[in-house]
């Protein structure tokens, strides 16, 4: 049975089920009526990866550098497709004008900035360095637990540090406790 076809109750024993003593917090986080509930229950896979990750990098002492991207690029055309699953390899491989897509000088930037720090990264393990023009890229610094540092790639490319929201602390907590703490 998936979630969206739960009544209450089902649900609420599917948070007791996952979260175990954790299940009344989860229950707030989804608070409101049942449908909005299990609305705000879904999560993306991989932020509640990468933030477990980080926890438990620094548990262990790993200290090698990890780099997290969001890629939030307006992608146009008439069809309004969103981010779709790879549409993100055009940019990173600077192949815009072998699409359908009528891309503008904006996506042309992101796609040359985003293949910049990549070949940054292959070349020296650090991604940061200049744009084609000279001019300093901004700053994407890593990943940490303590310091949740992204590059988020939209219609322009911006480093920002973004702790999570309450679910996602919540799930990454779950997951390393089910998964690798205990």
């Amino acid at each position: 049975m998936g979630l969206m076809s739960m009544d209450k109750e089902d649900f609420k024993a599917k948070a007791v089920e996952i979260f175990g003593e954790d299940a009344d917090e989860f229950m707030r986080i989804c608070s409101g009526e049942h449908g909005e509930a299990v609305k705000k229950s879904f999560a993306n896979g991989l932020e509640i990866a990468i933030r477990s990750l980080a926890k438990q990098r620094k548990t262990l002492g790993i200290d090698d550098p990890v780099y997290y991207a969001i890629f939030d690029a307006e992608i146009p055309g008439w069809d309004n497709p969103g981010t779709f699953h790879s549409v993100d390899l055009w940019f990173y491989f600077e192949t815009l004008a072998k699409c359908w897509r009528p891309f503008v000088g904006k996506h042309y930037d992101l796609s040359r900035k985003m293949c910049n720090y990549w070949a940054n990264f292959i070349r020296s393990g650090d991604p940061n360095g200049n744009d084609a023009d000279g001019t300093p890229m901004p700053e994407w610094k890593p990943f940490t637990d303590d310091e949740p540092n992204l590059m988020r790639w939209g219609d322009t490319v911006e480093a920002v540090v973004e702790g999570p929201d309450a679910l996602h602390a919540l799930l990454a907590k779950t997951y390393l406790k089910k998964n690798i703490n205990g």
